[in-house]
Protein backbone atom coordinates (compact mmCIF):
# COMPACT_ATOMS: atom_id res chain seq x y z
CA UNK A 1 0.00 0.00 0.00
CA UNK A 2 1.42 3.33 -1.21
CA UNK A 3 2.05 5.60 1.53
CA UNK A 4 -0.55 8.52 -0.01
CA UNK A 5 -2.99 6.25 -0.87
CA UNK A 6 -5.97 7.12 1.47
CA UNK A 7 -6.89 4.73 4.52
CA UNK A 8 -9.69 3.01 4.67
CA UNK A 9 -12.38 3.81 7.81
CA UNK A 10 -11.07 3.17 11.59
CA UNK A 11 -14.07 1.25 13.28
CA UNK A 12 -12.12 1.41 16.05
CA UNK A 13 -11.45 5.33 16.29
CA UNK A 14 -15.14 6.32 14.97
CA UNK A 15 -16.49 3.98 18.40
CA UNK A 16 -18.14 6.39 20.44
CA UNK A 17 -21.21 6.97 23.42
CA UNK A 18 -23.56 7.82 20.23
CA UNK A 19 -22.63 4.66 18.23
CA UNK A 20 -21.76 1.57 20.60
CA UNK A 21 -24.39 -1.13 21.36
CA UNK A 22 -26.68 -0.76 23.96
CA UNK A 23 -25.20 -3.42 26.45
CA UNK A 24 -21.32 -1.59 26.42
CA UNK A 25 -21.67 1.33 29.24
CA UNK A 26 -18.44 2.50 28.84
CA UNK A 27 -15.67 2.86 26.45
CA UNK A 28 -12.25 2.94 27.69
CA UNK A 29 -10.29 2.91 24.43
CA UNK A 30 -6.81 4.52 23.33
CA UNK A 31 -6.96 5.84 19.42
CA UNK A 32 -5.51 3.31 17.46
CA UNK A 33 -2.23 4.99 15.72
CA UNK A 34 -1.89 5.04 11.48
CA UNK A 35 1.19 2.24 11.72
CA UNK A 36 -1.09 -0.55 13.39
CA UNK A 37 -3.31 -2.77 11.71
CA UNK A 38 -4.28 -4.28 14.52
CA UNK A 39 -5.34 -4.31 18.20
CA UNK A 40 -5.87 -6.37 21.47
CA UNK A 41 -9.45 -5.87 23.05
CA UNK A 42 -10.93 -6.85 26.38
CA UNK A 43 -14.72 -7.02 27.01
CA UNK A 44 -15.32 -6.97 31.07
CA UNK A 45 -18.44 -7.21 33.41
CA UNK A 46 -17.81 -6.10 37.09
CA UNK A 47 -21.17 -7.66 38.08
CA UNK A 48 -20.50 -10.83 37.16
CA UNK A 49 -16.82 -10.51 37.44
CA UNK A 50 -16.24 -11.97 34.00
CA UNK A 51 -13.64 -11.07 31.19
CA UNK A 52 -13.25 -11.74 27.79
CA UNK A 53 -9.95 -10.51 25.50
CA UNK A 54 -9.36 -11.05 21.94
CA UNK A 55 -7.49 -9.55 19.18
CA UNK A 56 -8.92 -8.05 16.01
CA UNK A 57 -7.29 -6.92 12.50
CA UNK A 58 -8.89 -3.26 11.69
CA UNK A 59 -10.86 -3.71 8.22
CA UNK A 60 -12.82 -0.60 9.13
CA UNK A 61 -16.14 -2.73 9.41
CA UNK A 62 -18.24 -3.07 12.93
CA UNK A 63 -17.00 -5.50 15.18
CA UNK A 64 -17.56 -5.98 18.56
CA UNK A 65 -15.47 -9.45 19.40
CA UNK A 66 -16.01 -12.63 18.14
CA UNK A 67 -17.10 -14.59 21.41
CA UNK A 68 -18.49 -18.46 20.92
CA UNK A 69 -20.07 -17.68 24.43
CA UNK A 70 -24.43 -17.47 24.41
CA UNK A 71 -24.14 -14.91 27.56
CA UNK A 72 -21.63 -12.46 26.18
CA UNK A 73 -23.13 -12.53 22.75
CA UNK A 74 -26.99 -11.67 24.20
CA UNK A 75 -25.13 -9.35 26.68
CA UNK A 76 -23.55 -6.79 24.04
CA UNK A 77 -27.03 -5.56 23.04
CA UNK A 78 -28.33 -5.77 26.52
CA UNK A 79 -29.29 -2.16 27.78
CA UNK A 80 -29.16 -4.15 30.83
CA UNK A 81 -25.70 -4.78 31.01
CA UNK A 82 -22.76 -3.07 32.26
CA UNK A 83 -19.97 -3.69 29.80
CA UNK A 84 -16.61 -2.26 29.49
CA UNK A 85 -14.77 -2.18 26.41
CA UNK A 86 -11.03 -1.60 26.79
CA UNK A 87 -8.36 -0.86 24.56
CA UNK A 88 -4.78 -0.15 26.39
CA UNK A 89 -2.56 2.47 24.68
CA UNK A 90 0.39 -0.60 24.28
CA UNK A 91 -2.31 -2.97 23.32
CA UNK A 92 -1.75 -2.54 19.18
CA UNK A 93 0.63 -3.56 16.57
CA UNK A 94 0.36 -6.33 13.50
CA UNK A 95 -1.75 -9.09 13.20
CA UNK A 96 1.17 -11.64 14.51
CA UNK A 97 2.18 -9.57 17.71
CA UNK A 98 -1.35 -9.13 18.65
CA UNK A 99 -2.05 -12.76 17.79
CA UNK A 100 0.94 -13.34 20.91
CA UNK A 101 -0.54 -10.80 23.43
CA UNK A 102 -3.91 -12.45 22.85
CA UNK A 103 -1.80 -15.57 23.82
CA UNK A 104 -0.07 -14.68 26.58
CA UNK A 105 -3.13 -12.63 28.40
CA UNK A 106 -5.35 -15.44 27.94
CA UNK A 107 -2.20 -18.30 29.51
CA UNK A 108 -1.49 -16.00 31.90
CA UNK A 109 -4.82 -16.49 33.32
CA UNK A 110 -5.56 -19.87 32.13
CA UNK A 111 -8.68 -18.06 30.44
CA UNK A 112 -9.92 -21.54 28.94
CA UNK A 113 -10.49 -23.19 32.37
CA UNK A 114 -10.94 -20.02 34.27
CA UNK A 115 -14.86 -19.51 35.39
CA UNK A 116 -14.23 -15.68 35.24
CA UNK A 117 -13.57 -15.80 31.61
CA UNK A 118 -15.92 -15.88 28.77
CA UNK A 119 -12.88 -17.30 26.39
CA UNK A 120 -13.09 -21.26 25.52
CA UNK A 121 -9.40 -20.76 24.44
CA UNK A 122 -6.27 -19.65 25.67
CA UNK A 123 -5.75 -18.56 21.87
CA UNK A 124 -2.40 -19.49 19.87
CA UNK A 125 0.93 -17.71 19.74
CA UNK A 126 2.09 -15.21 17.28
CA UNK A 127 5.46 -13.24 17.27
CA UNK A 128 6.14 -11.53 20.52
CA UNK A 129 6.96 -7.94 20.09
CA UNK A 130 10.70 -6.84 20.01
CA UNK A 131 12.19 -6.10 23.62
CA UNK A 132 12.81 -3.10 22.83
CA UNK A 133 14.55 -2.40 26.59
CA UNK A 134 17.13 -5.23 26.12
CA UNK A 135 17.93 -4.21 22.43
CA UNK A 136 18.44 -0.24 22.88
CA UNK A 137 20.92 -1.12 26.03
CA UNK A 138 22.93 -3.50 23.45
CA UNK A 139 22.61 -0.55 21.26
CA UNK A 140 23.73 2.08 23.72
CA UNK A 141 27.04 -0.05 25.54
CA UNK A 142 27.99 -0.39 21.42
CA UNK A 143 27.56 2.55 20.83
CA UNK A 144 29.14 4.47 23.66
CA UNK A 145 31.83 1.97 23.91
CA UNK A 146 31.06 0.87 27.60
CA UNK A 147 34.72 -0.18 28.76
CA UNK A 148 33.46 -2.77 31.23
CA UNK A 149 31.82 -4.73 28.18
CA UNK A 150 35.19 -4.09 25.69
CA UNK A 151 38.05 -7.14 25.48
CA UNK A 152 41.37 -6.99 25.33
CA UNK A 153 42.00 -6.91 21.15
CA UNK A 154 41.89 -10.11 19.62
CA UNK A 155 43.61 -11.17 16.47
CA UNK A 156 41.23 -11.15 13.19
CA UNK A 157 41.89 -14.42 12.34
CA UNK A 158 41.06 -15.68 15.45
CA UNK A 159 37.96 -13.29 15.16
CA UNK A 160 37.15 -14.76 11.80
CA UNK A 161 36.95 -17.81 13.15
CA UNK A 162 33.80 -17.05 15.62
CA UNK A 163 30.49 -17.68 14.14
CA UNK A 164 28.58 -14.86 13.27
CA UNK A 165 24.44 -14.66 12.91
CA UNK A 166 23.30 -14.04 9.65
CA UNK A 167 21.85 -11.04 9.55
CA UNK A 168 21.88 -9.43 5.89
CA UNK A 169 20.23 -11.23 2.91
CA UNK A 170 23.58 -11.40 1.37
CA UNK A 171 27.09 -12.43 3.05
CA UNK A 172 28.76 -9.28 2.39
CA UNK A 173 27.63 -5.52 0.38
CA UNK A 174 30.88 -6.04 -1.68
CA UNK A 175 31.23 -2.28 -2.50
CA UNK A 176 31.04 -1.74 1.21
CA UNK A 177 33.83 -4.03 1.64
CA UNK A 178 35.93 -2.35 -0.86
CA UNK A 179 35.52 0.99 0.36
CA UNK A 180 36.62 -0.25 3.81
CA UNK A 181 39.52 -2.64 2.38
CA UNK A 182 40.96 0.97 0.91
CA UNK A 183 40.30 2.59 3.75
CA UNK A 184 42.49 0.16 5.70
CA UNK A 185 45.64 0.50 3.08
CA UNK A 186 45.26 4.15 3.14
CA UNK A 187 45.88 4.51 6.78
CA UNK A 188 48.28 1.46 6.85
CA UNK A 189 46.14 -1.07 8.82
CA UNK A 190 45.64 1.09 11.50
CA UNK A 191 42.83 0.24 13.64
CA UNK A 192 42.01 3.60 14.77
CA UNK A 193 38.50 3.85 13.07
CA UNK A 194 37.52 0.66 13.44
CA UNK A 195 34.25 -0.88 15.32
CA UNK A 196 34.81 -3.19 17.69
CA UNK A 197 32.79 -6.31 16.86
CA UNK A 198 29.78 -7.54 18.65
CA UNK A 199 30.28 -10.72 20.34
CA UNK A 200 27.11 -12.44 21.87
CA UNK A 201 27.58 -14.94 24.94
CA UNK A 202 26.15 -17.94 25.90
CA UNK A 203 23.77 -17.51 22.82
CA UNK A 204 20.95 -20.09 21.70
CA UNK A 205 20.49 -18.93 18.04
CA UNK A 206 18.09 -20.81 15.45
CA UNK A 207 18.19 -23.95 18.43
CA UNK A 208 22.55 -24.24 18.11
CA UNK A 209 24.16 -22.91 21.08
CA UNK A 210 27.10 -20.95 20.24
CA UNK A 211 29.57 -19.90 23.48
CA UNK A 212 30.65 -16.74 21.58
CA UNK A 213 28.42 -15.69 18.36
CA UNK A 214 29.03 -12.52 16.63
CA UNK A 215 26.48 -9.93 15.04
CA UNK A 216 28.70 -7.18 14.31
CA UNK A 217 31.72 -6.23 12.38
CA UNK A 218 31.16 -8.94 10.00
CA UNK A 219 32.86 -6.21 7.09
CA UNK A 220 35.22 -4.71 9.48
CA UNK A 221 36.70 -8.67 10.35
CA UNK A 222 36.82 -9.33 6.47
CA UNK A 223 38.51 -6.14 5.34
CA UNK A 224 40.99 -6.80 7.78
CA UNK A 225 42.05 -10.40 6.30
CA UNK A 226 41.57 -9.36 2.85
CA UNK A 227 43.13 -5.32 2.74
CA UNK A 228 46.36 -5.44 0.77
CA UNK A 229 46.56 -8.95 0.20
CA UNK A 230 45.98 -10.08 3.50
CA UNK A 231 48.64 -9.08 4.62
CA UNK A 232 47.20 -7.79 8.07
CA UNK A 233 45.19 -11.14 9.13
CA UNK A 234 47.57 -12.68 11.20
CA UNK A 235 49.41 -9.21 12.52
CA UNK A 236 46.55 -7.19 13.33
CA UNK A 237 43.98 -7.27 16.67
CA UNK A 238 40.60 -5.63 17.24
CA UNK A 239 39.08 -5.02 20.54
CA UNK A 240 35.65 -6.51 21.26
CA UNK A 241 32.75 -5.37 22.97
CA UNK A 242 31.19 -8.90 24.80
CA UNK A 243 27.86 -8.71 25.70
CA UNK A 244 26.65 -11.59 28.93
CA UNK A 245 23.64 -13.81 28.75
CA UNK A 246 21.86 -11.84 30.89
CA UNK A 247 21.07 -8.79 28.49
CA UNK A 248 20.50 -10.87 25.49
CA UNK A 249 18.71 -13.96 26.32
CA UNK A 250 15.09 -12.37 26.51
CA UNK A 251 15.90 -10.86 23.10
CA UNK A 252 13.83 -13.46 20.11
CA UNK A 253 15.97 -15.08 17.38
CA UNK A 254 14.52 -12.37 14.68
CA UNK A 255 15.46 -9.17 17.22
CA UNK A 256 19.14 -10.44 17.77
CA UNK A 257 19.43 -10.54 13.38
CA UNK A 258 17.77 -7.17 12.89
CA UNK A 259 19.89 -6.13 15.94
CA UNK A 260 22.40 -7.09 14.13
CA UNK A 261 21.79 -5.23 10.84
CA UNK A 262 21.24 -2.06 12.83
CA UNK A 263 25.21 -2.89 14.51
CA UNK A 264 26.27 -3.47 11.05
CA UNK A 265 24.86 -0.67 9.37
CA UNK A 266 27.37 1.62 11.46
CA UNK A 267 30.43 2.97 9.92
CA UNK A 268 32.58 0.92 9.79
CA UNK A 269 35.48 2.61 9.08
CA UNK A 270 33.33 4.05 5.51
CA UNK A 271 30.44 3.86 3.66
CA UNK A 272 27.65 5.02 6.30
CA UNK A 273 24.12 3.53 5.81
CA UNK A 274 21.74 4.67 2.63
CA UNK A 275 18.08 4.66 1.92
CA UNK A 276 18.43 1.08 0.26
CA UNK A 277 19.66 -0.03 3.37
CA UNK A 278 16.93 0.91 5.33
CA UNK A 279 14.11 0.42 2.73
CA UNK A 280 15.78 -3.67 3.09
CA UNK A 281 15.18 -3.31 7.05
CA UNK A 282 11.82 -2.26 7.09
CA UNK A 283 10.91 -5.24 4.19
CA UNK A 284 12.33 -7.83 6.86
CA UNK A 285 10.76 -6.02 9.53
CA UNK A 286 7.33 -6.48 7.61
CA UNK A 287 8.26 -9.99 6.12
CA UNK A 288 8.77 -10.92 10.10
CA UNK A 289 5.41 -10.36 10.47
CA UNK A 290 5.91 -7.28 12.92
CA UNK A 291 4.93 -3.56 12.68
CA UNK A 292 7.23 -2.35 10.72
CA UNK A 293 5.52 1.54 10.30
CA UNK A 294 5.86 2.25 14.43
CA UNK A 295 7.83 5.03 15.87
CA UNK A 296 10.30 2.52 17.34
CA UNK A 297 11.48 0.70 13.69
CA UNK A 298 11.56 4.60 12.14
CA UNK A 299 14.48 5.29 15.05
CA UNK A 300 15.99 2.51 13.74
CA UNK A 301 16.58 4.00 10.32
CA UNK A 302 17.68 7.27 11.99
CA UNK A 303 20.17 4.83 14.24
CA UNK A 304 21.04 3.33 11.02
CA UNK A 305 22.62 6.70 10.14
CA UNK A 306 20.08 7.52 7.93
CA UNK A 307 18.99 11.42 7.32
CA UNK A 308 15.12 12.07 7.76
CA UNK A 309 14.94 12.14 3.87
CA UNK A 310 16.76 9.05 3.39
CA UNK A 311 14.47 7.76 5.53
CA UNK A 312 11.38 9.14 4.12
CA UNK A 313 13.14 7.45 0.51
CA UNK A 314 13.05 4.23 2.64
CA UNK A 315 9.43 4.08 3.19
CA UNK A 316 7.94 5.32 0.03
CA UNK A 317 10.32 2.43 -1.79
CA UNK A 318 9.27 0.56 0.37
CA UNK A 319 5.71 0.87 -0.28
CA UNK A 320 6.30 0.76 -3.93
CA UNK A 321 8.18 -2.61 -3.70
CA UNK A 322 5.11 -4.36 -1.66
CA UNK A 323 2.53 -3.11 -4.79
CA UNK A 324 4.71 -4.66 -7.26
CA UNK A 325 4.78 -7.50 -4.81
CA UNK A 326 0.85 -7.73 -4.34
CA UNK A 327 0.77 -7.27 -8.37
CA UNK A 328 3.37 -10.08 -8.78
CA UNK A 329 1.70 -12.66 -6.59
CA UNK A 330 -1.66 -12.00 -8.84
CA UNK A 331 0.29 -13.06 -11.93
CA UNK A 332 1.74 -9.75 -13.08
CA UNK A 333 4.88 -8.47 -14.30
CA UNK A 334 6.23 -5.00 -14.76
CA UNK A 335 7.22 -4.58 -18.36
CA UNK A 336 10.67 -4.39 -19.47
CA UNK A 337 10.98 -1.75 -22.70
CA UNK A 338 14.64 -2.00 -22.74
CA UNK A 339 14.78 -5.79 -23.55
CA UNK A 340 11.76 -8.36 -23.38
CA UNK A 341 8.83 -5.51 -24.27
CA UNK A 342 11.37 -3.41 -26.55
CA UNK A 343 9.17 -4.51 -29.42
CA UNK A 344 6.32 -3.55 -28.45
CA UNK A 345 7.27 -0.27 -27.69
CA UNK A 346 9.12 0.26 -31.41
CA UNK A 347 5.62 -0.41 -32.51
CA UNK A 348 3.96 2.14 -30.69
CA UNK A 349 6.35 4.93 -31.71
CA UNK A 350 6.48 3.72 -35.44
CA UNK A 351 1.94 3.63 -34.76
CA UNK A 352 2.52 7.46 -33.40
CA UNK A 353 4.29 8.45 -36.50
CA UNK A 354 2.08 7.20 -38.85
CA UNK A 355 -1.09 8.96 -38.03
CA UNK A 356 0.64 11.67 -36.13
CA UNK A 357 3.22 12.66 -38.61
CA UNK A 358 3.74 16.33 -37.57
CA UNK A 359 5.17 14.62 -34.02
CA UNK A 360 8.39 13.81 -33.08
CA UNK A 361 8.39 11.13 -31.07
CA UNK A 362 10.35 9.89 -28.02
CA UNK A 363 10.50 7.99 -25.39
CA UNK A 364 12.01 7.04 -22.20
CA UNK A 365 11.92 5.75 -18.32
CA UNK A 366 10.15 8.13 -16.20
CA UNK A 367 13.16 8.18 -14.14
CA UNK A 368 15.70 9.32 -17.04
CA UNK A 369 13.38 12.28 -18.46
CA UNK A 370 14.43 16.04 -18.50
CA UNK A 371 14.10 19.36 -20.24
CA UNK A 372 17.21 18.79 -22.05
CA UNK A 373 17.10 15.56 -22.79
CA UNK A 374 13.63 15.85 -24.48
CA UNK A 375 14.31 19.65 -26.47
CA UNK A 376 18.00 18.22 -27.16
CA UNK A 377 16.98 14.68 -28.65
CA UNK A 378 14.44 17.24 -30.49
CA UNK A 379 16.98 19.54 -31.86
CA UNK A 380 19.46 16.34 -33.04
CA UNK A 381 16.80 14.29 -34.73
CA UNK A 382 13.49 16.34 -35.86
CA UNK A 383 12.40 16.43 -39.65
CA UNK A 384 10.79 19.64 -41.40
CA UNK A 385 7.30 18.45 -40.66
CA UNK A 386 7.73 18.03 -37.06
CA UNK A 387 6.09 20.68 -35.11
CA UNK A 388 5.56 19.81 -32.01
CA UNK A 389 6.81 16.69 -29.26
CA UNK A 390 5.13 13.64 -28.03
CA UNK A 391 6.70 11.29 -25.44
CA UNK A 392 6.25 8.36 -24.98
CA UNK A 393 6.90 7.22 -20.63
CA UNK A 394 7.78 3.86 -18.96
CA UNK A 395 8.02 3.28 -15.89
CA UNK A 396 9.73 0.59 -13.63
CA UNK A 397 8.08 0.44 -10.66
CA UNK A 398 4.14 1.36 -9.32
CA UNK A 399 5.94 4.22 -7.01
CA UNK A 400 7.36 6.05 -9.87
CA UNK A 401 4.38 5.83 -11.98
CA UNK A 402 1.66 6.74 -9.47
CA UNK A 403 4.21 9.08 -6.96
CA UNK A 404 7.69 10.33 -8.69
CA UNK A 405 5.88 10.73 -12.47
CA UNK A 406 2.77 12.66 -11.66
CA UNK A 407 5.36 15.52 -10.22
CA UNK A 408 7.63 15.55 -12.59
CA UNK A 409 5.05 15.30 -15.62
CA UNK A 410 3.40 18.82 -13.86
CA UNK A 411 6.97 20.48 -14.19
CA UNK A 412 7.49 19.25 -17.44
CA UNK A 413 4.31 20.71 -18.49
CA UNK A 414 4.70 23.73 -16.79
CA UNK A 415 8.23 24.64 -18.12
CA UNK A 416 7.16 23.85 -22.26
CA UNK A 417 3.71 26.12 -21.40
CA UNK A 418 6.56 28.93 -20.27
CA UNK A 419 9.69 28.24 -22.33
CA UNK A 420 8.89 25.95 -25.16
CA UNK A 421 6.35 27.67 -27.42
CA UNK A 422 6.04 27.31 -30.31
CA UNK A 423 6.99 23.51 -29.84
CA UNK A 424 3.89 21.93 -27.66
CA UNK A 425 4.74 18.96 -26.01
CA UNK A 426 2.75 15.83 -24.57
CA UNK A 427 3.50 12.59 -22.77
CA UNK A 428 1.47 9.19 -23.25
CA UNK A 429 2.16 6.41 -20.83
CA UNK A 430 2.66 3.07 -21.50
CA UNK A 431 1.38 0.13 -19.62
CA UNK A 432 3.45 -0.70 -16.65
CA UNK A 433 2.27 -4.44 -16.01
CA UNK A 434 1.60 -7.50 -18.29
CA UNK A 435 -0.05 -10.57 -16.79
CA UNK A 436 1.84 -13.46 -18.67
CA UNK A 437 3.22 -17.05 -18.16
CA UNK A 438 7.01 -16.85 -18.96
CA UNK A 439 7.89 -20.05 -20.36
CA UNK A 440 12.19 -19.22 -20.46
Amino acid sequence: MSKNKKRSWNWLNGLNNRNKPAGIKTLNKSPMPNWSDSYVYKITSDKLNKTYIGYHKENGETYYGSPTDNELILLISDPKADLTLTVENDWFGSVEEMKQLEYELLTEVDARNNPNYWNKTNGQPGIPKFNREAINHIKDIVNNGIEEYTSEPILVADLSEIPKAQVRGEEYDLDNLKDIMDSIKRQGGSTELAKPPVILLNRTYNGVFYKELRIGGAHTIQAYCKADGGKYKYATKLATIRIPEQLHQNITDDGITLLGDLLNARKEISSPAKWEDGTKYLLKVRSLGRSWESPEVRQDLFDMGLSSSSVNTAYQNAYAAIDDEKMVDAGYVVKDYTDKHKQELEDKIAEVQKYEPDAFVGSSSSAAITWDRIFGRYDEEKEPQHKRIHWLVYHTSKKRQDDHWPKLEKKLLKLNRKYGKPVLLSFEELELYTKEVDNN
